[in-house]
């Protein structure tokens, strides 16, 4: 008998809301980053990232306020430790919450992530093959999107679980 088999149910919420403590709060960081993305967009006159022209009077060069690629990642990192901390206390009946969890990493720290890579671009970052600005890369960013892959794939096969074990219940 596995040790999640035993604590009460009690003690299972407390660690389930644990875990989605710390994703919640991460999300909260991605989505002030995202905040963060729109007040540039809008001081720098529509531009969103340096290959972009302005659409307007710029009030403020881009990015009036850079993004560091170490909150990002920080933040999915974040994320995917509050994902490893609930998945093995979730039971069926808290299993919409795993949902949510695996589609806010998804949209929330997969794309944005990715998305931050692209306007926030680095020196050091991976190359590309853009005309303009061949030394600026891709920025690193989509590293916090990478350490989301496991996190995404533990939800799921936690979710497939817990399905079958309440179809077999059931059945």
């Amino acid at each position: 008998m596995t040790r999640a088999a035993t604590l009460t149910d009690v003690e299972l919420d407390r660690r389930v809301a644990r875990g989605k403590r710390v994703f919640m709060y991460a999300a909260f960081a991605m989505f002030l980053f995202f905040l963060l993305s729109l007040l540039n967009f809008v001081l720098a006159g529509g531009r969103m990232g340096l290959r972009d022209t302005a659409r307007w009077d710029e009030t403020a060069a881009w990015p009036f306020i850079p993004l560091p690629a170490l909150l990002v990642i920080a933040a999915g990192l974040a994320a995917a430790t509050g994902v490893f901390m609930a998945v093995p206390f979730f039971r069926h009946d808290t299993a919409d919450d795993l949902a949510l969890m695996g589609a806010v990493s998804i949209i929330l720290f997969g794309f944005m992530s990715l998305f931050f890579a692209g306007v926030y671009t680095s020196t050091s970052g991976i190359p590309t093959d853009f005309d303009s600005y061949l030394e600026e890369g891709v920025g690193w960013h989509w590293i916090a999107a990478a350490i989301q892959i496991p996190a995404v794939i533990v939800l799921a096969v936690r979710g497939i679980s817990l399905y079958r074990a309440y179809k077999r219940s059931k059945g």
